[in-house]
């Protein structure tokens, strides 16, 4: 159980590590007068391909799920397969969205 707790816990440490980095390096480019806001949005095909790589580590843990010989690992597997795969399949979609959202009419 404190497995899973201290896995959590190193995630949102990485998360918040990042935010703040990505902050610091935002005000540093406002001192120097050099950021452009426009500059920041978010290509279509990166949700394209977070879409793809979360579906297919989805697919790989329910597949290494039911040939997993340990009982305790099988449905521990199966849920985080599931919920990986939804995550890519719910990427895809925004990316099918997104894509055609910007497609000239």
């Amino acid at each position: 159980m404190t497995d899973w707790a201290l896995v959590i816990i190193a995630a949102a440490a990485c998360y918040v590590l990042a935010n703040y980095l990505e902050h610091k390096k935002k005000l540093d480019l406002i001192d120097r007068g050099i950021w452009k806001p426009e500059e920041k949005k978010e290509k279509p095909e990166h949700k394209l391909i977070t879409g793809v790589l979360f579906f297919l580590l989805g697919v790989a843990l329910l597949m290494s799920s039911y040939s997993t010989m340990e009982p305790d690992l099988v449905g521990g597997l199966r849920i985080s397969g599931l919920l990986t795969t939804a995550a890519g399949v719910a990427l895809l979609i925004a990316y099918v969205i997104s894509k055609k959202a910007i497609a000239p009419v």
